[in-house]
């Protein structure tokens, strides 16, 4: 059990501990937003070393006081169970989400994003996630450039490209997620529609323009490439911000202020919160 601010970079760790999956369950309150996770990693792991390298890959993320239980477990294909206990996703007004494998329903009306669960985040079950999803459906216009910062799956850019976006460019850092991205791409045959680089969030700045941003990547991420967020926006470009929790929200507010930005709209699933926030079109005041 661990604070809700802890999940991501624990998790992080965890995949970068050589983990095969990640189950993370919600607990606490909203005063208090905890998390339990359970990871599974490979028998022939040691449990010393193991321990030792996650304490050690927290307390360089600054996580110094974690308590890890490390159990053995009966050898069964735990990853292949989790998978097939997925079901398809409404999301949003627009959205059905189908992981890999599985066979959708009949869609009434909503559009099939197909996402491979792998080793990246977005797939449609954190609700970040979702909350992007529904912001994207009220903010994005038709021709929209779009860059999708840390995009994980390339589930918020797949959507936004869906949805009519004119140009869309995907970012991450990681190859894994951009592998996973690829793929997820190919199985919508959105591959054409979306470019991928890998690059750090600060890179937006140096991308060119764009009318929306979306970034559901922490809070710790948001508040350090906001400066860089906001100097990529056109005249009256929204961002969509998001994977913090309510606590984080009124400092974001204070440096997306301070970078020029004003907040339009907000939705919170809690402990979780997003902004909107637009960049001023001062051409249209005149």
């Amino acid at each position: 059990m661990v604070q809700a601010s802890a999940e991501e970079p624990l998790v992080a760790i965890f995949w970068e501990c050589g983990c095969l999956g990640v189950e993370s369950r919600s607990a606490g309150g909203p005063r208090r937003p905890r998390v339990a996770l359970t990871a599974w990693f490979p028998g022939a792991r040691r449990r010393g070393a193991l321990r030792t390298g996650i304490l050690a890959a927290g307390a360089a993320a600054g996580l110094t006081d974690l308590r890890i239980r490390l159990d053995g477990a009966r050898q069964e294909p735990w990853v292949e169970r989790w998978q097939r206990s997925l079901r398809p996703m409404p999301i949003g007004r627009s959205f059905l989400v189908v992981p890999e494998g599985k066979r959708p329903p009949a869609a009434r009306g909503r559009r099939i994003l197909r996402v491979r669960f792998g080793q990246a985040f977005g797939t449609g079950e954190h609700a970040s996630t979702r909350i992007c999803l529904e912001l994207l459906e009220d903010h994005l216009r038709i021709d929209d450039r779009v860059a999708d910062v840390g995009t994980g799956t390339g589930l918020l850019a797949m959507a936004a490209a869906i949805l009519g976006a004119g140009a869309v460019l995907a970012l991450d850092d990681d190859p894994i997620a951009l592998a996973v991205a690829r793929t997820n791409l190919r199985a919508n045959r959105l591959g054409d529609r979306v470019r991928l680089r890998r690059a750090d969030a600060s890179a937006v700045r140096a991308a060119g323009r764009f009318d929306l941003i979306l970034m559901n990547i922490g809070a710790r991420v948001v508040h350090r490439v906001l400066p860089d967020l906001a100097a990529s926006l056109a005249p009256g470009g929204v961002a969509i911000l998001a994977g913090f929790l309510q606590g984080d929200e009124r400092p974001l507010v204070a440096r997306a202020r301070a970078a020029g930005l004003i907040v339009v709209d907000r939705r919170r699933a809690p402990p979780w919160a997003a902004l909107v926030v637009r960049r001023p079109d001062r051409s249209r005041r005149a």
